[in-house]
């Protein structure tokens, strides 16, 4: 092989291994940009936008399920007195523990600040109490230092038609649950 084949083959591999380079942080970046568009950055849950769409392909489909609104309970409270890292915390503990408490078919998010929200499919009345009373006593026992409880409100598909009443309907309920005493499930 003469000097130039050789110097042309060296320039082809480098220019290869850069496409190469360039290719796979472009996947990365792509990735991550998804990452970003369907999650919360703190808890790692989905966010309140994917969280929508999934509920209304679950519509769509017909699948009964409960949808379920979490609200922390006297988070403004530790923010206030223990700073919002204590609280950032909180909010990661509780997504970790809705996770561990839920099926991998449920959708759970973060819905803004100390809110959450779940869907749980296949779930009547009972199942709720059951795994909605099990989250709020391990919420419970984990922040009980900071006094931080949960309020849950929750409705149901197909009792209720649209993703925006059935959203509606469990918020209001989540607020019957702390207007009520606060650490309750108001179905």
């Amino acid at each position: 092989m003469d000097v130039k084949t050789q110097i042309l083959l060296n320039v082809l591999d480098e220019v290869t291994k850069k496409y190469d380079e360039i290719f796979n942080l472009k996947e990365r970046l792509l990735k991550e940009a998804e990452y970003k568009s369907s999650h919360d950055l703190l808890t790692g849950l989905f966010n309140r936008e994917y969280f929508r769409k999934k509920v209304e392909e679950l519509i769509d489909m017909n699948i009964p399920f409960a949808l379920i609104f979490l609200d922390l309970d006297n988070f403004k409270y530790v923010n206030d007195n223990f700073g919002h890292d204590a609280g950032d915390n909180i909010l990661i503990d509780t997504a970790s523990i809705l996770r561990k408490n839920l099926k991998g078919k449920d959708i759970i998010a973060r819905f803004g600040g100390d809110e959450f929200v779940a869907v749980v499919i296949e779930c009547n009345q009972t199942c709720v109490n059951h795994i909605f009373g099990r989250i709020q006593e391990e919420l419970n026992d984990f922040f009980k230092e900071y006094k931080v409880t949960s309020s849950v409100g929750v409705a149901f598909y197909p009792e209720v038609k649209t993703y925006d009443e059935l959203l509606k309907k469990a918020d209001e309920n989540m607020y019957k649950s702390k207007n009520k005493g606060k650490n309750q499930i108001t179905l």
